[in-house]
């Protein structure tokens, strides 16, 4: 059986919470755009390197790592791949032998005709429908709520550059994709933040969720839902029972069906974490009035719909 929730505070939970559904976008977008860059052998954080470059060659790898570092990806990697396919080369500053710079091979710089193409068709696909204005208007509060989630953290990330050209907005960091992006890694790191006291991870939290709205799912159920957004459930699932939050039961109609059921440990965290959303998504919302809070959700909904 559910748990007794009222409908503003179920509006909260994952899936839909518009954390969850912000991260649900992001990883939406991540795949299609992983899906039009794998006949060239590349991947989103390679596309970053790259529009870095496009931009201003030649950049110290502090300045690139900064940008693959807001949005969860490694420099070392991803530039020894890159160096690898002969898509750029690193050098020593010649003022400073500490830095090293990074430089466009003629490999690397023919990419800028192939790729951008790429990255506005799927701007393309996930606007669709949305008007001129409302997408100026979305991307304006984009930008908002990624300002007010970098104001509300301790660690604050390089901010992204106001003064662009109109080329400029279809390249990392302006892109639709990485803004996207940016706002569900803030939103996922503030929110682990408050978590972390509690042993609990984002991923234990929709769990949760599905649990206080429908008690006992079947794991399937659960499973679609951490699927959605990265997350596997077995090691979850097991690390929520060793806590004694849930525990695992054979369906009695289907014995090949295992049913979660919530312990009083984990009904009891239906108090507790709730607010602790509530909070950040107010942090995050900062400032912003409700009817531009439901358009921007409403959008959201939209691009989910449109990218499925």
């Amino acid at each position: 059986m559910g748990q007794d929730i009222s409908p503003p505070t179920q509006i909260s939970l994952a899936p839909c919470g518009i954390g969850y559904r912000i991260k649900l976008l992001s990883q939406l977008l991540g795949r299609k755009f992983q899906e039009r860059l794998e006949p060239f052998g590349l991947t989103p954080f390679h596309w970053i390197v790259l529009c870095c470059l496009w931009e201003e060659d030649g950049l110290a790898t502090s300045h690139i790592g900064d940008r693959l570092q807001q949005v969860g990806g490694t420099l070392t990697g991803v530039l020894d791949r890159m160096a690898d396919r002969t898509l750029i080369r690193r050098e020593r500053d010649p003022h400073d032998r500490r830095v090293w710079r990074i430089w466009l091979t003629p490999s690397g710089q023919k990419l800028q005709d192939i790729l951008p193409p790429l990255g506005v068709e799927l701007r393309e696909q996930a606007l669709f429908g949305v008007s001129y204005p409302d997408r100026e208007c979305i991307s304006n509060l984009l930008d908002r709520m990624i300002a007010n989630t970098q104001r509300s953290s301790d660690s604050v990330g390089a901010p992204i550059p106001k003064s662009r050209q109109n080329w400029q907005e279809i390249l990392a960091p302006y892109t639709l994709g990485y803004r996207v992006k940016l706002l569900s890694q803030l939103m996922l790191r503030r929110f682990q933040e408050q978590l972390d006291p509690l042993g609990l991870t984002p991923f234990h939290w929709v769990v949760l969720c599905c649990l206080w709205t429908e008690d006992g799912l079947a794991t399937s159920n659960i499973g679609d839902k951490l699927q959605q957004v990265g997350g596997t459930l077995t090691g979850v699932l097991d690390r929520m029972a060793e806590r004694g939050l849930i525990r695992r039961e054979r369906d009695s109609h289907d014995r090949r069906v295992w049913r979660i059921w919530l312990t009083p440990a984990g009904r009891e965290l239906n108090d507790v974490l709730p607010p602790i959303a509530t909070v950040i998504l107010a942090e995050v919302m900062r400032d912003i009035s409700a009817a531009d809070q439901a358009k921007f959700s409403q959008w959201v909904n939209q691009a989910i719909e449109n990218l499925s």
